[in-house]
């Protein structure tokens, strides 16, 4: 049995002025169809595609330039943000019609053609089929061989730059599960604690030197938006960048040095964080850190990077996972008595507080499985959701 291993290509797409004009009026046609396709579908409480298709496509068609395959493009995107935003109405959550300034646009192979090989691409637009010229960095060129299957074209306003991210796959051989399992604990003074419960790998990964950059970029910041010229907006700019590719840099190397602790066929265990900015406490002087620090890509980023191996990554809740001696089992909030260390007051058992709550993470998932292990254990499958994550959205990892 084979397994589908997929990566996105972001590439810069290097358009004449001519071509940007006529991408950037795409991009405007596509994001009125998108946002038209969203109202009616809201206003009407409908996320069926078919439906859907039949009350917009003629309109959109009507009132742009757009090729058929882009409106049906517009139109299979806004049905998924109207499902997840109904989604979210019928669990009591806020729910809102779903509308975008800057969308990007989905191309597959009906509307979109790449050769790597020669560095080129074609795409449909308003103005019909045009070919482009794009820069493949090395390090992709080892996907030449790859199936290429969608992709999505983005403006970001500013750089003022078109990405084009190109997806492909390949297969490869399936790998046997092993009863090989470790837990992740993502935190503040450590940004990752990973560890096994036969206690042969205790890793830590400090956040010291890390804290002490993002600190020196902060104070940076502070200065340019005191100055307030145009020279300074034009610094902030490029700090903001630097800033972002420092962070994902140090993520990558984090995921990466967590990857290879565990053999292929393994199991890594992290923890949910959805949600968990409403449950953690913190002090003002931590507070601003831990909603910087991107947690959410560093998981992302270890998934991606566990794909390659065989490794499979699956999420645990991380409730009293601080709390809770990993082992007695005694929860307390009294066990965790500052911020580094951890002393259950039933056993007396003392260790990092971080290491502590990375052993519970697996011993919780443990627990989810109901004793089955191996072959009976279930195989939950991240393959087709992972691609290669540059920037998400920004995760936090307290526990309450």
């Amino acid at each position: 049995m084979n397994m589908k291993l997929q990566r996105t290509l972001k590439l810069v797409l290097k358009p004449t002025e001519e071509q940007k004009q006529i991408l950037l009026e795409t991009l405007e046609q596509y994001k009125f169809a998108y946002n038209y396709t969203c109202k009616i579908g809201w206003e009407a409480q409908i996320w069926n595609g078919a439906l859907l298709h039949t009350l917009t496509y003629y309109t959109v068609r009507d009132k742009t330039s757009l090729l058929s395959q882009l409106v049906i493009s517009a139109r299979l995107v806004a049905t998924e943000s109207l499902k997840s935003a109904m989604k979210r109405k019928k669990k009591g959550l806020k729910g809102r019609c779903p509308q975008s300034n800057n969308p990007a646009i989905r191309y597959d192979k009906r509307s979109y053609t790449v050769w790597l090989n020669r560095e080129e691409v074609s795409l449909a637009t308003t103005q019909g089929r045009q070919k482009f010229k794009v820069k493949v960095p090395d390090y992709f060129k080892q996907y030449l061989d790859w199936k290429v299957t969608s992709a999505n074209l983005k403006y970001d306003k500013k750089l003022k730059k078109f990405f084009l991210n190109i997806t492909v796959e390949k297969d490869i051989p399936d790998v046997k599960p092993v009863e090989f399992f470790v837990g992740v604990d993502l935190g503040l003074r450590k940004l990752a604690v990973v560890s096994t419960l036969d206690r042969k790998i205790n890793k830590f990964f400090d956040g010291g030197h890390i804290r002490a950059v993002s600190e020196r970029y902060q104070a940076l910041r502070k200065r340019l938006q005191s100055k307030g010229t145009p020279s300074a907006k034009r610094h902030l700019k490029k700090l903001s960048q630097r800033e972002k590719r420092f962070r994902t840099a140090v993520n990558h190397k984090i995921a990466k040095e967590i990857v290879k602790l565990v053999p292929a066929g393994g199991v890594i265990v992290l923890e949910k964080l959805k949600g968990i900015r409403r449950r953690i406490r913190v002090t003002k002087q931590n507070r601003r850190w831990i909603h910087s620090w991107n947690f959410a890509q560093l998981q992302r980023l270890i998934e991606y990077k566990a794909q390659a191996k065989g490794i499979r990554v699956v999420y645990v809740n991380a409730r009293y996972t601080s709390r809770k001696c990993s082992r007695c089992g005694h929860i307390s909030g009294n066990n965790r008595k500052d911020q580094a260390h951890f002393v259950c007051e039933r056993c007396g058992y003392q260790l990092n507080a971080d290491l502590n709550a990375s052993r519970n993470i697996v011993k919780n998932y443990l627990a989810s499985l109901g004793g089955k292990l191996g072959h009976g254990e279930a195989r939950p499958s991240v393959w087709g959701a992972v691609n290669r994550p540059d920037v998400g959205s920004v995760g936090c990892a307290m526990h309450g």
